[in-house]
């Protein structure tokens, strides 16, 4: 994960995202280009005559708020001494980050958990980037203060494409990590599934040794369950495909990873 993209907007969620950001990129010797998105739509104003415009004390007031934070991160990145650039961009922040992302490896945002009284990302919706971007978003609380990324990571295995794919993407870190372990939710086998045993050879294969962990549902969710394995572990980060139903069954019935977007308290690493 050498390519690091980290959503920049001076909001209170972004210290937060920026200190995981530098802990990823001291742990993978990687580059952060830190995009700012201005959705300047949003503060366009009508005249009398039908034309469309931002006002110019405004627009003048966007473009120093821009350049404060930019001085600070440039003076901080100069006290880290680590390899970094700047990208600016006016239009929608959801596909300022989805089109900036092709060349990355990983994506940092803020999680949009409900009762932390922080709004991480108001014009940023992190369930589209999940699953317009080819490469993960790694997802982190309003409150976090670092990344372990050589701590316990647990991944949510249920063998779908979406599964698999977040497992090959967390590679780099899964082959830092003190301990791997893989949860499985006992149920019945879905067409197409590979066994749990799979996942594990397949990171034998890269030198990660994993401890699998089998639980069977009862009367709980499969996010309740998944859960409350990371909790008796002490995980550091769950890894987790995402959306593994359409997006309409999710927003109308919710699911796993709406849940854990909403509620979760450690970095999640999600690909779609």
């Amino acid at each position: 994960m050498k390519s690091i993209l980290l959503y920049a907007d001076g909001g209170a969620a972004f210290e937060s995202r920026f200190q995981v950001a530098l802990d990823l990129a001291r742990s993978q010797s990687g580059h952060i280009t830190f995009l700012q998105a201005t959705p300047l739509s949003g503060f366009i104003v009508m005249d009398p005559m039908g034309g469309s415009y931002v006002p110019a004390s405004m627009l003048e007031q966007l473009r120093a708020d821009e350049d404060k934070l930019r001085t600070q991160v440039e003076a901080r990145m100069k006290v880290e001494g680590m390899p970094w650039d700047w990208t600016a961009y006016d239009g929608d922040v959801t596909q300022a980050v989805i089109s900036a992302s092709r060349l990355a490896d990983v994506i940092v945002l803020s999680l949009e958990n409900t009762g932390r009284n922080v709004r991480p990302h108001p014009l940023l919706a992190i369930a589209d980037v999940a699953v317009e971007t080819r490469c993960p978003v790694l997802a982190v609380p309003t409150d976090a203060k670092s990344l372990n990324s050589g701590g316990r990571i647990l991944v949510a295995w249920d063998g779908s494409h979406e599964a698999a794919n977040a497992l090959k993407q967390a590679l780099p870190m899964l082959q830092q990590a003190a301990s791997v372990h893989l949860v499985s939710v006992v149920e019945p086998k879905k067409a197409g599934g590979f066994p749990s045993t799979e996942a594990s050879e397949y990171l034998s294969r890269h030198g990660v040794r994993s401890e699998l962990i089998e639980r069977e549902r009862g009367l709980l969710a499969i996010e309740e369950v998944i859960e409350n394995v990371a909790a008796e572990i002490g995980a550091d980060l769950l890894v987790m495909g995402a959306f593994g139903h359409s997006r309409l069954r999710e927003v109308l019935l919710g699911g796993v990873t709406r849940y854990f977007l909403r509620d979760s308290n450690i970095p999640l690493l999600l690909a779609h």
